[in-house]
C-alpha cells in the first residue's frame, strides 16, 4: 500500500503505536461546536452528517483489523483532509488513527465519492441550458452562453516516473492541468482531471468528449474561453485587439461573464485547501482526489451550503501560446459581435 513520504523514513524510526493500547478516537461531530466545526471542515455539521448518510452504506470497516473504523469516522477523516490539506499524521492525531490508515481511508472514501460523479457533474438538459443562457445574459450581457471554460493547475509532488518533467507547467512547478466548465451558479458541469501540467488548455479541450459533442452539434449555445483557446462557432474567445465599438463591448461582456469560472475556482480551492497545497500522491491518485472535491463542491452548492470566504485569489493563467484561429471561427465571432453589440 502506497502512502505519503513527508520525511526521509531512512533517518527516523517509524512510529508504531502499541497495539495493546487502544487509541482514543474522537468524533468531530461531537467534539466541536458549530463554529469550530465549520472552521475545520468548511461546512456545517448538519451537511457533514448528510454526507455521512450518503456514503455510510458504500463504506465498510471490515478492512481495518483490530479496531474497525466506522464509516462515519472514515468520511470525517477524509473531509478533514480535503478541507485543510494537512499531513496525514496531523489528521490521524486528531481522530486517533495511524498515519498509514488515514492515507488508506482518504483514497477509499475519495473513490467512493467519485462513483457519484455522473449524478452531480453532468451536462445540462435542454431546460437547464435555456435557464443558463438567461442567467449568464442577466449577469454579463452575453447572449447564448451555456458555460464558461478554463484550465486550473493543481500542484502535486514531482512524480517518481520517467515522464516526470511532463508534469512541470509553464510556471515551473509540477501539476495536474484540470479543465472545467462552470454553470452560472458556479458549479461544475464538466471536468477533466487527467492531463499533465505541461499540456496546453487547447489540447485538453480538443481531445475531450465535450469538444466532440459540440462539434457534432449535440448541444446548443456557446461556451466562453480565454485567448488560449481557438475561436470556433461554439467556443468564443475575446478579441486580442478590439478596435471597433462593438468589439470593445463584446470584450467587456465576455470578460465579465467568463469571470464566473475563475470565481468558481476560487470558491472551490478555498473550501478544499488540499488543492492549494501540494498533493503528495502519485498522479493517478491526485486525479481521484481532485474529482472527489469537484463532486463535493457541487453537492454542497446544490444543498445550499454557503460559499467560504475566499482567502486569496490565484493569479489568472496567461495563455502559453496563442492558437491558430481559422477564418470561419473568426468570421463567426465578427458576425456575433456585430449582431449583439452594435448598439
Amino acid at each position: 500500500m502506497d502512502y505519503l513520504d513527508y520525511f526521509n523514513d531512512d533517518e527516523r524510526a517509524p512510529f508504531r503505536p502499541d497495539r495493546r493500547v487502544a487509541m482514543d478516537r474522537s468524533n468531530p461531530l461531537n467534539d466541536f461546536d458549530e463554529i469550530n466545526f465549520r472552521d475545520r471542515f468548511r461546512m456545517y455539521k448538519a451537511t457533514a452528517a448528510d454526507i455521512i448518510i450518503l456514503f455510510e452504506t458504500r463504506l465498510s470497516s471490515d478492512s481495518f483489523r483490530g479496531m474497525p473504523i466506522p464509516p462515519s469516522l472514515q468520511v470525517l477523516i477524509t473531509l478533514r483532509f480535503l478541507a485543510c490539506g494537512t499531513f496525514h499524521r496531523e489528521t490521524g492525531d486528531l481522530c486517533g488513527v495511524s498515519e498509514p490508515t488515514v492515507c488508506k481511508i482518504v483514497h477509499k472514501v475519495c473513490k467512493a465519492i467519485c462513483e457519484l460523479k455522473d449524478d452531480y457533474i453532468k451536462f445540462p438538459d435542454a431546460a437547464d441550458q435555456a435557464n443558463y443562457k438567461m442567467e449568464f445574459f442577466e449577469y454579463g450581457n452575453f447572449h447564448g452562453v451555456t458555460g464558461c471554460i478554463d484550465g486550473c493547475h493543481i500542484p502535486i509532488k514531482c512524480p517518481s516516473t520517467a515522464d516526470s518533467e511532463e508534469y512541470r507547467n509553464h510556471k515551473n512547478w509540477f501539476s495536474i492541468n484540470v479543465q472545467s466548465v462552470c454553470t452560472p451558479t458556479m458549479q461544475f458541469f464538466n471536468i477533466v482531471a487527467r492531463w499533465k501540467g505541461a499540456t496546453h488548455d487547447l489540447r485538453i479541450f480538443q481531445n475531450s468528449c465535450l469538444y466532440a459533442q459540440f462539434e457534432g452539434g449535440q448541444h446548443s449555445g456557446i461556451i466562453l474561453g480565454d485567448s488560449g483557446y481557438a475561436q470556433t462557432n461554439f467556443l468564443f474567445t475575446p478579441y486580442l485587439h478590439a478596435v471597433t465599438p462593438e468589439q470593445q463591448r463584446y470584450n467587456q461582456a465576455h470578460i465579465r461573464t467568463r469571470g464566473t469560472v475563475e470565481r468558481m475556482f476560487g470558491v472551490w480551492k478555498s473550501r478544499f485547501q488540499c488543492l492549494r497545497n501540494t498533493l503528495r500522491f502519485e498522479p493517478r491518485r491526485c486525479c481521484i482526489v481532485i474529482i472527489a472535491t469537484a463532486v463535493l463542491h457541487n453537492y454542497l452548492k446544490q444543498h445550499g451550503c454557503p460559499d467560504p470566504q475566499m482567502e486569496h485569489r490565484d493569479e489568472p493563467d496567461l495563455p502559453m501560446v496563442e492558437p491558430d484561429n481559422d477564418r470561419y471561427g473568426l468570421a463567426c465571432r465578427d458576425a456575433f459581435a456585430l449582431r449583439h453589440f452594435s448598439q
